[in-house]
């Protein structure tokens, strides 16, 4: 079965990059203020932007919108989603991870 959407996530790489920079500034001042509920709201805000981010770049690769790879430019396009896959797993270690 093939998913598709109608959305094209391809044109939201600039709100991406400003909601990355909004959440960097956000985790710079988790660093001053250290509580366990802006931990969990940092993680939360973070797997959403990776998963919007794992959207857009699944579109890159599949070349179906008016921002694509070339196909020789693939093994970028498999790292850029390993990364991807690595970083909502490490904000969602955040959000459920134990503090003992």
């Amino acid at each position: 079965m093939f998913l598709q959407t109608r959305v094209d996530f391809t044109f939201c790489y600039s709100f991406l990059l400003i909601c990355s920079s909004v959440l960097l500034m956000f985790g710079f001042f988790c660093i001053f203020f250290h509580d366990r509920i802006l931990q969990v709201v940092y993680g939360s805000l973070g797997a959403l932007l990776f998963c919007i981010f794992l959207a857009a770049d699944t579109q890159l690769i599949l070349a179906k919108h008016r921002y694509n790879l070339n196909p020789e430019e693939y093994i970028f396009g498999a790292l850029i989603l390993y990364l991807d896959f690595v970083n909502i797993f490490l904000y969602l270690l955040m959000i459920f991870g134990v503090e003992r």
